[in-house]
């Protein structure tokens, strides 16, 4: 496991993408709790998918952003480093085939401000998880698992890396110039 430099096999994207299937597949199958509707919707409430989708985008800024001498990074590093092994061995041992490395992102720089409102996302997220009586626990831990799994290939990171790390540094920006 390098904590420096945190690297991710095609076995763990598999593992994550798997988690995110098995999720939305599970919220279809169950229709949301809405049952069938006369409008061709299916009833399926997307907003049920929120709590997933934060936790997602929280996980895939975690593995890209939390340094590795800090308890988030070895947290985040260590639960990559274990999908990636349950990955490897599902593609490799389990189906047969072969799990590559794909590592193509590198680190997302968070201004001072940034890494505020980032922590105050991880107090949010942990307080979350501990005290929710509404939010899915399972999926919010299954989402966060699945963004520190999806967070280090090419495509999940082009695509949400650099929106998010944006999103979270002018937050902090603004969360900066209001405290001082």
């Amino acid at each position: 496991m390098n904590l420096g430099n945190p690297a991710v096999s095609l076995g763990g994207i598999t593992l994550g993408t798997i988690i995110l299937v098995l999720v939305v597949l599970r919220w279809w199958k169950k229709g949301g709790g809405g049952g069938k509707k006369g409008d061709g919707g299916g009833g399926r409430d997307w907003k049920q998918l929120i709590p997933f989708t934060i936790a997602l985008a929280f996980g895939i800024l975690a593995v890209l952003a939390a340094g590795p001498v800090s308890a988030l990074g070895l947290i985040t590093r260590f639960s990559l480093w274990g999908g990636d092994g349950i990955g490897y061995a599902y593609l490799v041992w389990g189906i047969g085939g072969n799990s590559p490395n794909v590592t193509r992102a590198t680190a997302v720089v968070l201004t001072d401000g940034g890494y505020a409102m980032f922590a105050i996302w991880t107090a949010v997220m942990i307080g979350s998880f501990l005290w929710s009586k509404k939010l899915p626990k399972l999926q919010t831990a299954l989402g966060t698992f699945a963004g520190i799994l999806l967070g280090l290939s090419q495509g999940i990171a082009g695509m949400a890396a650099v929106p998010l790390a944006s999103a979270v540094n002018a937050a902090g920006t603004w969360y900066a110039g209001v405290v001082q």
